[in-house]
């Protein structure tokens, strides 16, 4: 039942397994409401089928939209805080797995000591990247228009003093293998190519705006690919209860980076690292980058021409686009991919010792554990009376992965 939500991305199967069965299975009819505002809470709930609508207090419009394999109440089910949103079913209803926080009490014996540690442990990460969304000052885009490929940053400059080669193929290929290695995550892509640098990860958009500003930075003439796609393209790496909100999307735009030699411009796309790739595509289509040969996979996929594209000097047309998810749902877009690449997510750094003392002292390492998702809640908490911005157009109709 959890195997596909974010649960299943920080607790292996057999502690899944334990998790799942202190819980229970609470299903909520369409457009029926879970709890109120300022209501009583001290239950956690992850979303198994269907979806969850977020409300303010006298708002008729939802604040935020969950999918499945999200998770909604963990502040009330550790702090014991009233409601700060009321949570009602979609069309179709939903179906949730419930924790009671009274799991969590003195009673409990090693093992089950142990399981509340790791799910502490597990949710941090989630809960700092809901922290991060309301106290981050992230560039506008209209102040990343110009500056979104920022090849002259320092940390790109130093970059690519390790990746060029002998000539321009060389070059070439040793930044692909760089930007190839770098995992690929769904995400935001209205960020310079120096944080992309920094996070270590993206999705073509970011990993391509990365992979032009180092090209350029080794002074290689580089430009943009977009490439039109099916929405069903990216499914066999998207949580299958999401398939729906893509098959809604009449088309959605992968970008390529492109470098021009000899006169003559050539696709080098290093957006999927080989496992995902092969997860993507299997064996139908090579991804590796063949000195003098295009490299654009995802054509090749989709049975068109490794050159067929559409040559973009730079993404302010997509850098003012809002994609149509939210932060607090796309980490449960990257299930599928967090399971096959690892996961990927800040991690607090009060979590680096608890595995360390689970070892010698599980009864220090609970106490730890908790103190540490207390003081990332609280802050939680503190942060969301923030005016929160906006979360994207419903009519969007094409999102770039």
């Amino acid at each position: 039942m959890l195997e596909l939500t974010k649960l299943a991305v920080a607790l292996k199967p057999d502690y899944l397994a334990q998790l799942e069965a202190l819980g229970q299975v609470v299903v909520v009819p369409p457009r029926e409401t879970l709890y109120q505002v300022q209501g009583s809470s001290a239950e956690m709930h992850v979303v198994i089928e269907g979806d969850i609508n977020l409300y303010k207090e006298g708002q008729d419009l939802p604040v935020v939209w969950l999918g499945p394999g999200d998770i909604l109440g963990e502040i009330g089910f550790i702090l014991r805080t009233p409601r700060t949103t009321a949570a009602r079913a979609g069309t179709q209803g939903a179906k949730l797995w419930r924790l009671d926080r009274r799991v969590i009490n003195d009673r409990m014996d090693e093992g089950q000591m142990e399981l509340m540690t790791r799910l502490l442990v597990g949710l941090a990460p989630y809960i700092r990247v809901r922290l991060n969304k309301l106290t981050e000052n992230a560039p506008s885009p209209r102040d990343l228009l110009d500056t979104h490929c920022d090849h002259r940053h320092p940390a790109i400059q130093h970059m690519a003093e390790f990746l060029i080669g002998r000539d321009t193929w060389e070059t070439a290929h040793t930044i692909w293998e760089f930007v190839s290695s770098l995992p690929y995550r769904i995400g935001f892509w209205n960020i310079r190519a120096s944080r992309t640098l920094q996070l270590g990860y993206g999705m073509s958009t970011t990993k391509t705006n990365l992979h032009v500003a180092l090209l350029r930075a080794c002074e290689i003439d580089a430009a943009f690919g977009e490439v039109e796609c099916p929405p069903d393209l990216m499914n066999p790496l998207i949580h299958p209860g999401y398939h729906h909100v893509m098959a809604s999307l009449p088309r959605i735009m992968h970008y390529v980076p492109l470098f021009q030699t000899g006169g003559e411009w050539f696709p080098c796309d290093a957006t999927f690292p080989p496992a995902v790739w092969q997860a993507l595509a299997g064996d139908a289509v090579s991804s590796s980058f063949e000195p003098g040969e295009p490299c654009n996979p995802v054509n090749i996929l989709l049975g068109n021409p490794a050159r067929q594209y559409r040559r973009c000097d730079d993404l302010k047309h997509v850098i003012t686009k809002r994609p149509f998810y939210d932060a607090d749902n796309v980490e449960a877009m990257n299930i599928v991919l967090d399971k096959i690449q690892g996961p990927f997510l800040p991690i607090p750094e009060w979590v680096v010792p608890i595995h360390y003392l689970m070892q010698r002292d599980l009864r220090a390492a609970f106490r730890r554990a908790y103190a540490g998702i207390v003081t990332e809640l609280e802050r939680l908490y503190a942060a969301i009376s923030t005016p929160r911005g906006e979360s994207g157009s419903a009519d969007q109709k094409a999102a770039a992965l």
